[in-house]
């Protein structure tokens, strides 16, 4: 269910943590336990006649599979297998007499079966029975998500009154931290559900360090929890709308609803990244490096954890009986690659805040559209283009470190078998954005590499060949490096 109806906001296993946290004496940890139970007891009952009521309203919506319209879209099917089938048959005989004018029809008759199917959906969508159902899901969701906020305020309030002036001061952060463990893991975004205070503990910094840092923490649990319950709240409040949006495929109301929702949202994520932001700076230059890569990799793990490049360079320098000047030549690469991925990273981060949240609003609006009977075509990504970007600078180095090695340590690394190859135009593209992407260790990147070390101009690098490479290393032709990549960065 939408904004966690379905889920608890107490449960049995907490008595533990109120007993602790408040130094409950004996006497109240038995009232404690009685609370819980009488709420898991009453929610589950809840829960479960909610469940089993939304699985009714949607088991009705995918209607009778032997009524006439699932029947028409069975049958659009089986005909679009069909011309499939023909056109794909058409297309491999490629320019044969009578090819191109067939290949013409089967299209066009794949186009009008389409437009039926479009408009097959659509009728299904708008039936009376679907919209009838959807009204009862949309009241059901709001009745249980209703009911869920009157029992925690309940439960919240009987634990009040049985504590003690001094407890009471003790239930505002145990409060708070309880409202982090359930609402932080319901984010979307990247870097939306990240605990900066476990990022802390996980890093063992003496008394005197977490002291410093304890300014920036209350900072961040003050002001993430308020921002946390906004989100949850927004989305109690208009699930309904939502429903009905989606219910008469009413786009502008429902993208509203949406987008607002993503504010609250980037709010989030922006709290958790201005507190590592700030932590970073209080730190040693040392320990602060050491959090920032941490705590990048931990919120935006698909751009900051390791790829198989940087493993590949690695696993590179621990080879056995790889000479002193080819050690150095990897070692002057792998510098220049880690400087290139700065800027890539950061390109890709810069991306995601600003177009992650509007990509999904995106898909809700296509999906509407397909409802419908419309169609459109999806917009071209910034974040996969960045992504690309750095996927060409990856692929750049990896073919360099191919051309230092021989053959048998080639082998031991894996292969290095390169990604399927892509189109030249998209990754023109993706390596954009004012500078060379993916050109570090060679000017001109593997196009200019090739011309200068493939002798022969098979497009291959023989053994004589490789020899040449790394006489241009001994030489001192490796320290161009990756210089042009230096720029950018991410927090301090």
């Amino acid at each position: 269910m939408s904004a966690g109806g379905m889920d608890p906001d107490y449960m049995l296993r907490d008595l533990q943590r109120f007993q602790v946290a408040l130094e409950l004496s004996d006497e109240q940890t038995l009232l404690v336990e009685q609370f819980l139970r009488d709420y898991d007891e009453s929610f589950r009952e809840a829960s479960d006649a909610s469940r089993e009521s939304v699985g009714n309203s949607f088991s009705s919506m995918r209607g009778n599979e032997d009524s006439p319209e699932q029947q028409r879209t069975d049958e659009l099917r089986a005909r679009s297998r069909e011309l499939r089938e023909k056109l794909d048959s058409a297309n491999s005989l490629g320019d044969e007499e009578g090819m191109k004018e067939l290949q013409a029809k089967l299209q066009s008759e794949m186009e009008s079966i389409r437009d039926e199917m479009r408009e097959a959906r659509t009728e299904q969508w708008q039936s009376p029975e679907r919209q009838s159902a959807f009204e009862d899901v949309a009241l059901l969701l709001q009745d249980q998500l209703r009911l869920k906020r009157k029992m925690r305020i309940e439960f919240e309030s009987d634990l009040v009154v049985i504590l003690s002036e001094d407890q009471q001061l003790l239930w505002p952060p145990l409060e708070r931290q309880i409202i982090r463990d359930r609402l932080l893991p319901r984010g979307r975004l990247s870097g939306e559900t990240i605990d900066v205070m476990s990022f802390v503990d996980q890093q063992e910094y003496t008394d005197e360090t977490l002291i410093t840092l304890l300014p920036v923490l209350e900072e961040w649990d003050i002001s993430v929890t308020p921002a946390l319950t906004a989100r949850d709240e927004h989305m109690i409040e208009n699930q309904g709308s939502l429903m009905t949006a989606m219910r008469t495929m009413d786009m502008t109301s429902g993208l509203d609803v949406m987008k607002a929702q993503a504010r609250h949202a980037e709010n989030v994520r922006d709290i958790s990244d201005t507190a590592i932001e700030n932590i970073v700076l209080l730190l040693s230059p040392e320990d602060g490096e050491v959090f920032n890569a941490f705590a990048k990799e931990r919120s935006y793990p698909r751009i900051y954890r390791p790829t198989r490049t940087d493993r590949a360079y690695k696993a590179a320098m621990e080879l056995e009986g790889l000479e002193e000047d080819i050690l150095q030549a990897i070692n002057e690469l792998y510098a220049a690659l880690q400087d290139e991925m700065i800027y890539a990273n950061q390109r890709i981060l810069e991306a995601t805040h600003r177009w992650e949240s509007q990509e999904q609003l995106d898909r809700m609006a296509r999906f509407a559209e397909r409802m419908t009977g419309g169609s459109s075509e999806r917009a071209a990504s910034p974040i996969q283009e960045a992504e690309e970007g750095k996927r060409v600078i990856e692929d750049n180095y990896l073919e360099q470190l191919r051309m230092l090695l021989t053959e048998e340590q080639i082998e031991a690394l894996g292969g290095l078998k390169k990604r399927e190859a892509r189109g030249e135009g998209n990754q023109r593209g993706a390596g954009g954005g004012g500078r060379e992407g993916g050109r570090g260790g060679f000017e001109g990147g593997r196009e200019e590499f090739m011309k200068r070390f493939d002798a022969d101009g098979d497009g291959t690098i023989s053994e004589s060949e490789r020899n040449a490479i790394r006489d241009h290393f001994r030489n001192g032709g490796g320290n161009s490096g990756g210089g042009q990549g230096s720029g950018g960065g991410g927090r301090p």
